[in-house]
């Protein structure tokens, strides 16, 4: 009689794949978790660009000051601060008082978590706040300077993974990525 051959794996060569497959895991992680966070940080600095734009866009469509300021209940403007991971808000000033009043809200972002999102202008130090004019142009009639920057990074930031945004008095915003600090 014939003997029938057996297939499979012995305990050797399966112990010996494991040990192969935990090695290619330990070195592709690490890479994996600074694509996920590079990735994170992309995404909310192009959702702060797109409020941007809806500011700059809605006062040049309306022809009334459009505004970006930041927010913690996501319905008024916080106070001064360069703080912007509590939140900010977008809104069109219809009636020309420079407050906020019922209806003139456009659009509101919620608290980043695990992220430091600060704010500065070259000319007034931190800023709070950011007012476009119906023609485009950010306003720097109130002392700002030519730029004004925002810095984003996780909180446990590698690298060059952080994002610098910045905006010019013509109203267009820039990303661009940064080092850790």
């Amino acid at each position: 009689m014939k003997r029938k051959s057996q297939s499979g794996f012995t305990l050797i060569e399966l112990m010996l794949a494991i040990v192969i497959g935990v090695i290619l895991m330990t070195m592709a992680i690490p890479s994996f978790v600074n694509m996920v966070e590079n990735n994170r940080l992309a995404t909310k600095a192009n959702e702060f660009i797109a409020d941007l734009n809806v500011a700059r866009m809605e006062a040049i469509k309306q022809g009334r000051n459009g505004y970006i300021c930041r927010s913690t209940n996501g319905t008024s403007c916080a106070s001064a601060d360069d703080d912007w991971s509590v939140g900010w808000i977008v809104w069109i000033d219809a009636d020309s008082d420079n407050t906020l009043d019922s209806g003139e809200l456009v659009r509101s972002h919620e608290a980043l978590t695990g992220v430091s999102f600060t704010g500065t202008d070259s000319g007034a130090g931190n800023i709070a706040s950011m007012q476009y004019l119906p023609t485009g142009y950010r306003d720097i009639s109130d002392g700002g300077g030519s730029t004004v920057t925002f810095a984003l990074s996780t909180d446990n930031c590698t690298g060059n993974n952080a994002r610098t945004i910045t905006i010019i008095p013509m109203g267009r915003a820039n990303v661009s990525p940064a080092s850790c600090s």
